[in-house]
């Protein structure tokens, strides 16, 4: 049979369980204390790292701008044969490269930083598809893939002209890296029920259908290997889809082996409270005089 405890055994008793409780409550402030300056520090590197991915990017797209531009107007100028001529196309189609694989990379870092935010503006979507095949067409195309085009005279949408670009960028070269020898690509585009609706299509080898997700992985690769036959690192897709989610939009892809694919993506109607037109990525226009 217990004993009961007597008056001064109970205020033992509970004297040890009110310094158990004060033990616990100072190391509960302690490690809230660490928590706090290791938060802090956290938040500290991410700024950081926003501030430097923002600075290296101005660094290396500024430089690569003007090769770019003096290198197209080299082109324009060079009289055929000569040493410019040929020397020309070479700058530009390297300098175009560089600037799109690092295009991709800020992008997927800004991506996984949460830092990516879309600004809406009305777009001119005929004259950003015009901006980025005149670019894709200073690029080699040793196969003779050529792009068609099945687009109204005039599309005009609300979305983010800068990250569609890219969009667009990443699929048709996609499409043209993955394309058959004199085949042709073809790009499509419209508006039905306010979306706007965007289709990639080309032939060759198509995708198994176990395979169609993969290729939306970021750094992977059907075609793997030291001896693999296509260009890229596996990012360009795994950016577009991420492009398209941050944009409301969602994009799939159709295909049988033999047949080639068709990469489509629709975007809902976003609303903006700007009278901003951006007919590309680079420039913007106001509609309307602003009184300031």
């Amino acid at each position: 049979m217990d004993r009961e405890l007597s008056d001064h055994e109970l205020v033992e008793i509970l004297q040890q369980r009110l310094e158990c409780n004060r033990k616990a409550l100072f190391d509960l402030r302690e490690v809230t204390s660490v928590l706090e300056k290791t938060n802090a520090r956290l938040q500290e590197s991410e700024a950081l790292k926003g501030h430097f991915l923002s600075n290296i990017r101005n660094e290396i797209n500024n430089p690569l701008s003007s090769i770019m531009g003096l290198a197209g107007e080299l082109l324009n100028d060079a009289e055929a044969g000569s040493k410019v001529a040929v020397c020309a196309p070479l700058i530009y189609a390297e300098a175009f490269k560089l600037d799109f694989q690092l295009q991709n990379i800020f992008s997927a870092a800004e991506l996984e930083a949460g830092e990516a935010v879309p600004f809406f503006a009305r777009v001119e979507i005929n004259r950003l598809i015009e901006s980025v095949l005149a670019a894709l067409n200073r690029q080699d195309n040793p196969r003779q893939i050529r792009v068609d085009q099945e687009l109204p005279a005039e599309l005009v949408f609300t979305t983010d002209a800068q990250k569609l670009q890219l969009i667009l960028s990443n699929l048709l070269a996609n499409a043209l890296e993955f394309g058959e020898t004199d085949s042709s690509v073809l790009l499509r585009a419209g508006i039905a029920g306010g979306e706007l609706h965007l289709s990639v299509a080309n032939t060759g080898a198509g995708i198994a259908p176990e395979c169609q997700e993969r290729i939306f992985d970021r750094f992977r690769q059907l075609d793997e290997g030291t001896t693999k036959s296509h260009r890229g690192h596996g990012l360009g897709l795994s950016v577009v889809k991420a492009l398209v989610e941050l944009l409301g939009g969602t994009l799939s892809v159709s295909s049988k082996p033999g047949e080639g694919f068709i990469l489509s993506l629709v975007l809902p109607e976003q609303r903006s409270d700007s009278d901003v037109v951006a007919p590309d990525s680079n420039l913007f226009l106001f509609e309307k005089t602003q009184q300031f």
